[in-house]
């Protein structure tokens, strides 16, 4: 399989949205957010942004996601991941892209769009050799 064949796909809902600010003084949105993911039945996550004040209107940046989530064979599992986000326009929405670690070992690229208005973020997944 080539970085290019998708491997799944996942469909959230946001739950919420936390405004932080953060020990050394940035600004940080926590949006909070459950569904499932193709091997991953449950899912519960939250794709976190943190920046400076001084770069709070920047259209672009970087993000990261916590997640803990069950899969197939009702293991529990979790994940961390890093990437970056890229608003579309001047619209409500954003392209984001992930790369995961989860705890049984998988590395898993992500390409997504989360929509602030409708509050969905989905997606496609891709596995990492």
């Amino acid at each position: 399989e080539s970085m290019a064949d998708p491997t799944g796909e996942y469909t959230f809902k946001n739950t919420g949205v936390v405004v932080n600010k953060t020990a050394d003084g940035q600004i940080q949105q926590l949006m909070s957010y459950e569904g499932a993911a193709t091997g991953f039945p449950v899912v519960l996550g939250s794709l976190i942004f943190t920046m400076p004040l001084s770069e709070a209107a920047a259209n672009s940046g970087s993000c990261s996601w916590a997640g803990r989530g069950v899969l197939d064979d009702g293991t529990l599992a979790a994940g961390l991941a890093e990437g970056t986000w890229e608003r579309i326009g001047n619209e409500l929405r954003a392209n984001v892209s992930l790369v995961h670690e989860v705890s049984n070992g998988q590395k898993i690229r992500s390409e997504g769009v989360l929509d602030f208005k409708g509050g969905t973020f989905n997606g496609t997944m891709y596995a990492i050799e």
